[in-house]
């Protein structure tokens, strides 16, 4: 995934307000793997992604699926 795509998921986080502890105790999975995620080091499956949307009300892809529906 590209770098401006996980941008994106850290902006949402924090216009919420939210650390990383914060999300990852509502998705359950560590904050060093949602670190990882935002940073680009793990890769996401979309069964998270659909936990991470759910949490700010949005679906996967106004977060993390923008860039592809947008290049197309």
């Amino acid at each position: 995934m590209k770098k401006a795509t996980l941008n994106s998921l850290r902006t949402i986080r924090k216009s919420h307000r939210m650390t990383l502890a914060d999300l990852a105790n509502k998705i359950k999975v560590s904050k060093a793997y949602l670190s990882m995620i935002e940073t680009g080091k793990r890769t996401l499956d979309y069964l998270l992604a659909i936990k991470i949307a759910a949490v700010f009300q949005l679906k996967p892809d106004q977060i993390f699926y923008n860039d592809l529906v947008r290049s197309n």
